[in-house]
């Protein structure tokens, strides 16, 4: 590395270390980072310029009771830049919205949850603005939804209204901001695989969302990385690109065993990860026993049932927003 990118990385070292440690002294960044206090003084001075870090004034001179020179702590400016999390999912067979606001921290400093019967274009400008309103500071809006884009328009979604709406586009052009769109159960296994550590870079892993008044979808995790295919619809298992002509019905273990052959033919994964509410966990034995008349016991996958969407869901979204507003925060860096 030359003398420009070996100040870079070091500058990511301090500014990765105040955000761990949320406040500090130099000589404790120093000692976090490896770097002498001489090189942390020069880095803390350009996060300082940049608007990154400020100088605590309680640990000013002025403010030690005894005249002394107390150890001088900054802190790092976390609601600086702030993230928009939209996760839209189906709970009791309603449409619902959970919305968190996130500052680099991944710290929530604001949360709610509503229902949305008519999920539109409309609908989703006037939230959005909303919340600009009230945080100035958003940098990002990450949505989760339950679609696919495909060449800049929704392909496949389960709101009729966003359906061939160019959304990402419409959105950027309303509010300035960065709109970034995930299908859900993408996320939800993602979310999943960050549970496993290291054992999701050496597994297969899939994950099926079943809500009660829509068609299911899957996602596949390979070897820690989600597959999505050459348009991203490679988990759109119900082949409806017209939700219209899908009709609900209540599910069955016959179902699930099915879909569960389907993806141990095609994938052979290690294990499938069941997002369902109407079929408990105590039914796994009755799911495998179908499975067994036509998947020999040898290829069937760890099967995990009863594990609630959102929290995976959640957790995917939120990594996602996190690594995003980083990317940001390195955005202007004077060296």
């Amino acid at each position: 590395m030359n003398k420009k990118d070996v100040r870079k990385h070091n500058l990511q070292k301090v500014r990765q270390a105040l955000r761990s440690l949320r406040q500090a002294t130099k000589p404790q960044l120093a000692e976090s980072t490896g770097l002498s206090v001489m090189t942390v003084n020069t880095l803390v001075k350009i996060l300082q310029e940049q608007g990154e870090v400020e100088l605590l004034e309680a640990f000013l001179p002025s403010a030690s009771e005894d005249g002394g020179r107390p150890a001088r702590q900054y802190r790092y400016l976390a609601d600086r830049l702030l993230a928009l999390t939209l996760c839209f999912y189906e709970e009791d067979g309603t449409n619902r919205l959970e919305v968190n606001v996130e500052n680099l921290f991944g710290d929530s400093v604001f949360s709610e949850r509503l229902a949305c019967p008519d999920v539109s274009l409309d609908f989703l400008l006037a939230r959005i603005r909303q919340y600009q309103a009230q945080y100035p500071r958003l940098a990002l809006v990450m949505m989760g939804l339950p679609g696919v884009e495909v060449d800049g328009a929704m392909a496949v979604v389960d709101y009729p209204a966003l359906k061939g709406v160019r959304l990402r586009e419409q959105l950027e052009a309303s509010t300035g901001l960065p709109i970034r769109l995930v299908n859900d159960i993408n996320a939800a296994v993602s979310g999943y695989g960050m549970t496993l550590g290291e054992t999701s870079r050496q597994e297969t892993v899939v994950g099926i969302y079943w809500p009660r008044n829509y068609p299911p979808g899957a996602g596949i995790l390979l070897n820690g990385k989600l597959y999505k295919g050459r348009d991203g619809l490679a988990g759109e298992i119900s082949c409806l690109f017209d939700r219209g002509l899908y009709q609900p019905r209540e599910l069955s273990a016959a179902q699930v065993a099915e879909k569960i052959v389907h993806f141990v033919r095609f994938w052979n994964p290690h294990r499938m990860v069941l997002y369902l509410e109407d079929i408990a966990p105590d039914r796994e034995a009755e799911i495998r026993q179908i499975c067994a008349a036509s998947l020999p016991e040898r290829f069937m996958p760890e099967i995990v049932l009863g594990r609630p969407l959102r929290e995976d869901y959640r957790r995917g979204i939120h990594a996602l927003a996190g690594n995003f507003l980083e990317n940001l925060s390195r955005i202007g860096d004077v060296l």
